[in-house]
């Protein structure tokens, strides 16, 4: 049964539970390759991802989910499914927090997820993410934050307390809370650090927040507070513990035995609770009750693709073996007729989706005999009657091909071999090794290695058989194949080249980057390291250099291939200590002395004054009596906290604060305390920037903060240089014509 897990997606998509297995059998290597192959034919979405990483994480094999969260992200488009992306990258940098690649991802794919929401920039800032705090610590503050809603519980790390939100302000980095007694106003670090999340129905939350409700269920609905205690304690409770956590607080001794025996009758009838044993018993929850047969059609009859139905129904399968079940007819019957209506609404307009669903069809009939449709017959008259060739180059999926490309033989045998060889151009590298045996079963050989002379030559136009060509044909006899090295000379040339010397159109160029860097990324680079191992001192000098301008393959691959070749030739490697530029040192707030002065007035005005004042009117309001309905007094608690953090921040700030000198202000190229004049390109019009400290900020008088997207935009640019700036909404192309120490007076000044 379904309810045996609580993970939805397991239950909804199907090749996650392949994916699932995989890891809880730690086929490591095995669930790379299905990744990278399944992902590449489209079979398998980034959402049914999730699961599995998160079993990775579960299991502690956190680094190894951290190369492979990595590599998933680095071979498919993260913006395809930007939620799933952004938990995929959140658990690689748990496992990997010092991967300052992973923490940008992070960054942006929280940023795309959730940068309308009220307060997440100010949230996101806090955090330290952007800021080199520990991945963890800051992962942790920006979740249980975004989660935050009114009227939900949370439950203290330290102690058995749940307290109650009241109010989330993001924007201003305050959480109002109400404790058992009092109200309490904190910040999202300090909330992180002392909270975790509960859920509702937990026992402790209705013990601790609505008594008066544990009263009345406890008649009205035994089953719920059970559930609420199994929560509790985990995923399951005795029946002991259950008497003692009820007797004699909420039920008395004497009631216990007539309640429990009520309550036990009502789980037995419950399918979401599970008892067993009997001295004592044991009561369990489960998630929601759902066979697999429910799922498989929930998911079928959403689907609108026979490369998708085909995916279900293998699933469907899978788990039935798994379980030593045999599948339900009634729903092959379903699904069969449900792929009949649609090829016959498709049939004149899309002969190969049409075929693709006699297909699917086929190979449900494959389970089970005397089913309504025979679809092996439908789909060999559509391989006799029609174009053969055009007809499969259409499936959309790998595995849809391979069924036809089976059943070819039989339907044209005798031209089997040469729709094989006219569809070697076309198919996916799962497929390959099925058309070269086709072809070779005609003797029709030559057009297949024509075709391979043709993609070694010019590998940027055939992708799909470099990819097969590097991870090794099946059967190579007959066929005259690249070696290994020369092979993977040709690939990185190919890299470097493209963009540069090599501009074919933008699709292309992606399509060939995806593929190589799934080749180059199998059995975690292993081929490609051996090609290195043994590449001349001379060939390597280049080879670096090509390795260090790969666009488009992601930095884990060049990474990988560039440290190999570090190992064997590191003499062509030197390390140069990296100087932190001013504006990128995070451990510094720099502003001028006047800026700082102002601050610190700031801050001595909040404590000696405002924080006084607030003060004063605690005890005022304190001093009428019955605190408990005292607003006055509630209020100026909130405000005494909301006056703390202020304070906490500007100290910090403070404390960070250097004061820039004059005579350390650039004028070469841009930096902190320049003033530069730029130069709209379109109509000639000059605007004049200066760029200081946050302390110095003053937006009408063209003073800027350095440390804003739009000034880090121009640091260390010189005169003469162009960029684009998003000025008052618009894209603008601005050139640097001036620099000038913004700290020293304008030279009619000082005339």
């Amino acid at each position: 049964m379904w309810g045996r897990t609580n993970d939805e997606e397991t239950r909804k998509n199907m090749p996650a539970t392949k994916l699932l297995q995989m890891v809880r059998e730690e086929d490591f290597d095995g669930f790379e390759n299905y990744c990278l192959e399944a992902l590449e034919q489209k079979t398998l979405r980034l959402g049914e991802l999730v699961a599995p990483f998160e079993e990775m994480r579960r299991q502690a094999h956190a680094d190894r989910a951290a190369a492979l969260g990595q590599m998933v992200l680095e071979t498919v488009d993260p913006l395809s499914d930007a939620p799933a992306a952004l938990d995929i990258a959140r658990i690689a940098l748990f496992g990997d927090p010092k991967n300052d690649q992973l923490r940008q991802s992070v960054i942006e794919l929280y940023r795309t997820v959730h940068g309308d929401k009220p307060g997440f920039a100010a949230l996101l800032d806090a955090s330290g993410l952007t800021k080199g705090r520990p991945a963890r610590n800051a992962l942790r503050m920006i979740d249980i934050c975004l989660a935050l809603r009114p009227g939900e519980a949370l439950i203290s790390r330290t102690e058995d307390v749940v307290v109650e939100v009241v109010e989330v302000d993001l924007e201003h980095g305050l959480i109002t809370l109400q404790h058992p007694q009092r109200r309490k106003t904190i910040t999202p670090i300090e909330l992180s650090r002392e909270y975790d999340h509960i859920a509702p129905d937990d026992f402790r939350v209705l013990r601790a927040l609505r008594p008066e409700q544990l009263a009345e269920m406890l008649e009205s609905n035994p089953v719920a507070v059970i559930v609420g205690l199994i929560h509790a304690h985990g995923d399951m409770i005795s029946q002991d513990v259950l008497k003692s956590e009820l007797v004699p607080k909420y039920i008395s001794a004497k009631a216990w035995s007539k309640w429990w025996t009520r309550a036990r009758h009502l789980c037995q009838r419950d399918p979401h609770v599970i008892l067993e044993g009997r001295n004592p018993v044991m009561l369990r929850y489960t998630a929601d009750v759902w066979t697999v047969e429910d799922a498989t059609w929930d998911t079928f009859e959403k689907q609108h693709d026979p490369a998708d139905w085909h995916a279900t129904i293998e699933g469907y399968l899978r788990e039935k073996k798994k379980n030593r079940e045999q599948p339900e007819i009634g729903l092959l019957v379903r699904c069969q007729e449900f792929l009949r209506q649609h090829r016959g609404a498709i049939q004149q307009v899309r002969p190969s989706d049409a075929l693709g669903c006699a297909l699917v069809s086929a190979r449900i009939g494959e389970v089970a005999s005397d089913l309504p449709e025979d679809g092996r017959a439908i789909a060999l008259e559509a391989l006799r009657g029609g174009d053969a060739v055009r007809l499969i180059a259409g499936l959309t999926a790998d595995a849809l091909w391979q069924r036809a490309l089976e059943l070819l033989p039989e339907a044209r045998p005798e031209d089997a071999g040469d729709i094989a060889a006219a569809l070697f151009s076309r198919g996916g590298s799962a497929v390959l090794d099925t058309l070269v045996q086709l072809a070779r079963d005609a003797d029709r050989l030559a057009p297949i290695q024509r075709v391979i002379d043709d993609a070694v030559a010019e590998p940027v136009s055939h992708p799909e058989i470099i990819f097969w060509l590097w991870k090794g044909p099946r059967d190579p006899s007959g066929l005259r194949l690249p070696p290994d090295d020369e092979l993977f000379t040709e690939i990185i040339h190919t890299l470097s080249a493209l963009g540069r010397s090599l501009n074919p159109p933008e699709s292309v160029m992606k399509r060939f980057r995806q593929r190589v860097r799934g080749a180059l990324a199998l059995r975690n680079h292993g081929r490609a390291v051996e090609c290195l191992r043994r590449i001349s001192p001379n060939r390597a000098i280049t080879l670096r250099r090509q390795l260090e301008r790969l666009e488009g393959v992601g930095p884990n691959l060049r990474t990988r291939l560039l440290n190999a070749l570090r190992d064997v030739h590191p003499d062509l490697f030197v390390v140069h200590q990296q100087r932190v530029e001013p504006w990128d040192d995070p451990n510094v707030l720099w502003n001028t002395g006047a800026g700082i002065d102002r601050k610190t007035k700031e801050r001595d005005h909040l404590v000696n004054v405002t924080m006084h004042e607030n003060a004063k009117r605690i005890g005022e309001a304190a001093s009428h009596g019955d605190l408990s309905e005292n607003s006055e007094y509630k209020f100026a608690l909130e405000e005494r906290d909301f006056l703390r953090a202020r304070l906490a921040r500007m100290n910090h700030d403070l404390s960070m604060s250097r004061e820039i000198e004059p005579q350390d202000v650039p004028t070469d190229h841009v930096g902190i305390g320049s003033r530069v004049t730029l130069r709209n390109t379109a109509d000639g019009s000059t605007r004049v920037m200066t760029f200081l400290g946050p302390f110095d900020t003053d937006i009408d008088k063209g003073i800027y903060n350095y440390r804003a997207p739009f000034s880090l935009a121009l640091m260390g640019m010189h005169v003469g240089e162009r960029t684009t700036l998003t000025l008052d909404n618009q894209e603008v192309e601005f050139e640097i014509v001036e620099i000038t120490n913004g700290l020293a007076a304008p030279a009619s000044q000082q005339a």
